[in-house]
């Protein structure tokens, strides 16, 4: 079993969205992840998708992107982007999916997952107190991604404690939408709350075309950081593991 990620699917099959407005980069990229995920991608293997998922703006307005999605290969973990309208609470959203067929996808929101020898986290995320768009109202949705993200890892170890299952053995992953760091230099609630938790690979999205340019790539303080947005991938899904 492998483990893949992409994020920002942007994906708009039922809505007047095309992608190729924001440049070459997106011309046939529906077409292109297809390609790709059905080329490296098997049953027994998972996808993380961190955010962006749909440009619908309900439920059912997403359900044609949702299904699409559904036939790919792989069990698919989701979790909310800035671009998910169509998003409600995670039991709507479960409900729904349960109603239509949805069952190789799940719903990460407060609550973790275990993958074999996997624990699986994380949030959406958020502005980060150093940028300079950060306003005060942006304070209070920030702490509260902080907050969710370890509740999120807490889950994730208790899950592994009730499978009698030992938690340090095992590789940890935290999924976010935003980027959780910019400068190597600088810490925040994210970077702080993935080293108390020990986190290994932390994956995110978000940024496009000259915004790749601000992504960090690389390794702080015993944790790699990777930005896995599907055109910064080029639409083919990143093997984790």
């Amino acid at each position: 079993m492998s483990i893949f990620a992409i994020a920002d699917l942007h994906l708009g099959l039922s809505v007047d969205k095309p992608m190729d407005v924001f440049g070459p980069a997106w011309t046939d990229h529906v077409e292109r992840l297809e390609k790709n995920w059905r080329a490296k991608v098997g049953p027994d293997d998972t996808v993380l998708i961190p955010g962006d998922i749909s440009w619908g703006i309900s439920m059912e307005e997403a359900l044609s992107d949702l299904e699409f999605i559904e036939s790919f290969p792989g069990t698919k973990i989701l979790s909310k982007g800035n671009h998910d309208y169509w998003w409600g609470t995670t039991k709507k959203v479960e409900d729904f999916m349960a109603a239509h067929g949805l069952t190789s996808m799940k719903i990460l929101k407060n609550k973790g997952f275990v993958v074999e020898d996997t624990l699986i986290a994380g949030t959406r995320g958020w502005l980060l107190p150093e940028n300079p768009e950060s306003k005060k109202e942006d304070e209070k949705i920030y702490a509260r991604e902080v907050g969710r993200l370890e509740r999120s890892l807490l889950d994730s170890l208790d899950a592994c404690e009730k499978q009698g299952i030992d938690a340090s053995a095992m590789k940890k992953i935290a999924m976010l939408h935003y980027p959780p760091i910019y400068d190597p230099e600088r810490e925040n609630g994210f970077t702080r709350t993935l080293e108390k938790y020990g986190v290994d690979l932390c994956i995110y999205g978000h940024l496009h075309g000259r915004a790749h340019q601000n992504a960090f790539n690389g390794e702080k303080n015993g944790i790699e950081y990777r930005l896995i947005a599907a055109d910064f991938l080029k639409f083919d899904p990143f093997l984790i593991k």
